[in-house]
């Protein structure tokens, strides 16, 4: 069976590999696009993929099954098997990040990949509950190559990381009054990534 884990990992691994790829090949169309298409470190075998999948159904899985069938009171008893993303989104994704980054001079190093789920009261129905995941852009802060920056709220050179307004939105404390730059129309705007397909529902 499909695991949360491995779409995890190869989401992780799809992305690293996309980070350079422009938004249109120049090239011919028998010739990869991006600037290195050696096989990747991050490549793992069929047998530490099984082992993963196997640790995963025995341990997390059983404990997120159980909780469904709670949440949903007995109509479902399955949780999230994978999350999946278009190819083409996850190249435009990657290509914004690189491009409002860049009008920062901000380089962007990687993605962290959030383990997360829908709440109880989602928009819909059908994916309240179900696990899926949340891509964040990182950049380096203080020595640290992983961490997680807002590209849309940081200023030239100077990267501020996602926490703050985390914590604002949580809080439900954010001023509108003394934050007019930022975008409230639809609530205040992030340059993270979810929107993807999880599955149940099928």
């Amino acid at each position: 069976m499909k695991s949360q884990f491995n779409t995890l990992f190869f989401l992780c691994s799809l992305a690293i590999l996309m980070y350079s790829c422009k938004t249109e090949c120049e090239h011919a169309k028998d010739v990869s696009c991006y600037p290195n298409h050696s096989k990747p470190a991050q490549i793992i075998t069929y047998e530490e993929m099984a082992d993963m999948m196997d640790a995963y159904e025995k341990g997390a899985k059983k404990e997120l099954n159980k909780y469904i069938k709670k949440e949903s009171k007995g109509k479902d008893s399955v949780s999230t098997v994978y999350n999946w993303y278009k190819l083409e989104d996850l190249k435009q994704y990657i290509a914004y990040i690189e491009r409002i980054s860049k009008e920062k001079d901000i380089p962007v190093t990687g993605f962290r990949i959030y383990p997360t789920q829908y709440s109880k009261k989602y928009k819909k129905k059908e994916l309240r509950n179900r696990n899926t995941i949340i891509f964040t852009p990182t950049t380096t802060i203080d020595g640290k190559d992983d961490a997680a920056f807002e590209p849309l709220y940081s200023t030239k050179g100077k990267p501020v990381g996602i926490t703050q307004y985390l914590e604002k939105v949580k809080a439900k404390k954010v001023n509108k009054a003394s934050m007019l730059n930022l975008n409230f129309q639809n609530g205040l705007e992030s340059s993270s990534a979810n929107r993807m397909q999880p599955t149940p529902p099928y």
